[in-house]
């Protein structure tokens, strides 16, 4: 789908364009996903300048930085840009009996550290390529760096968008992204540089605070969030956004594998085989962090093995896949599924993530 350069309607970034069964069971749930994720508008950029897509790749980030500055960091918005609206439940049956069928999403209503990581990665991208952020574009991104200096040590809903507020680890990767990537802005000359120091300081704070309280010498491994030996697919991201620690990450990913692995499949967390399917992006986030850490081999094996048994179709991914029989589940289509897939292709290509450039 083509942009326009001054687009006001609905966007490709949600993950869906319907309601979804999101579960395996018979007694599993309708999720409403007709909404735009920053974290899927961030990976479209970002895809979109890996393919060479320019006049696209400009007009989603203009269209991310409009809504930042009318609405603020939001989890979610509408396809019309604005705030999303909270959950209900609808007197419905859902697909095979599914209950409750709801419509709205909580995740309107969270708050996920998760954004300043994508944001900022996003921006980086963009003017690594070449461009140009205007001065309410970099207001804005200055502003928001603020306030992930201001509310990393805070919980929130994580990645996953789970009910209990936690600190997760991938959540404070992604806050540490966040102010990494602003840094790097600012010393590029594409963002005011009064705050640097403290961003400086608050990003090292967030680093040495992950290897003191999310590391697990038992599991040799990062950990879910502190407190739990429970482990999480999603730290697989932490490679691309360049975490410190390579050797903890290349030992966190074999943990993951050991784990949540079935064949070239991924559960997204310990405990996720009880209630779903394997999510489909998490063995292609594996793949390109095996790529990144000089695992090309293996990487390849999981690429390949993920595109070799998924069903034959149309080529439309689904949200998960049922690890046994190979049946697509949940959300489909699923943009971030597709989104991880370009990735990776990309990453196994050779195509790394580019410095960024001085304004």
């Amino acid at each position: 789908m083509a942009f326009q350069a001054e687009y006001e309607g609905s966007i490709p970034f949600t993950r869906s364009t319907h309601l979804a069964l999101r579960t395996s069971s018979s007694a599993g749930t309708y999720y409403d996903y007709r909404y735009a994720w920053i974290r899927d508008a961030g990976y479209s950029v970002a895809a979109f300048l890996r393919v060479g897509a320019m006049p696209e790749a400009k007009a989603a980030f203009s269209w991310l930085m409009k809504r930042l500055d009318q609405h603020g960091p939001r989890v979610l918005y509408t396809l019309c840009g604005e705030v999303g609206p909270d959950e209900r439940a609808l007197e419905l049956p859902g697909y095979r009996g599914s209950q409750p069928v709801l419509v709205g999403n909580a995740a309107a209503l969270q708050h996920q550290h998760g954004i300043y990581g994508d944001i900022f990665e996003t921006a980086c991208l963009f003017v690594a390529d070449g461009n140009v952020l205007d001065q309410r574009s970099a207001a804005t991104l200055s502003a928001l760096a603020d306030q992930a200096a201001d509310r990393w040590r805070q919980k929130d809903a994580g990645i996953w968008e789970l009910r209990e507020p936690q600190h997760y680890t991938m959540s404070k990767i992604s806050a540490w992204q966040g102010l990494a990537r602003a840094v790097e802005l600012a010393e590029a000359g594409h963002l005011p540089s009064t705050c640097v120091p403290r961003w400086q300081r608050e990003r090292d704070r967030i680093a040495a605070w992950i290897e003191e309280h999310c590391w697990s010498e038992r599991r040799r491994a990062f950990v879910l969030h502190p407190g739990t030996e429970r482990l999480d697919a999603s730290l697989a991201l932490a490679v691309r956004f360049g975490f410190d620690g390579r050797d903890r990450l290349s030992s966190t990913l074999d943990a993951i594998r050991e784990e949540l692995g079935r064949g070239p499949f991924l559960y997204r967390y310990s405990g996720a085989e009880q209630e779903e399917g394997a999510f489909l992006a998490c063995s292609f986030w594996l793949a390109e962090a095996l790529a990144e850490l000089g695992r090309e081999r293996e990487a390849e094996e999981i690429f390949t093995g993920t595109l070799r048994a998924l069903p034959e179709g149309v080529g439309i991914l689904s949200e998960m896949v049922d690890p046994e029989t190979g049946d697509f589940l949940g959300n489909t289509p699923q943009g971030l599924s597709h989104l991880a897939l370009i990735h990776a292709a990309c990453t196994l290509r050779g195509d790394r993530n580019r410095p960024v450039r001085a304004a």
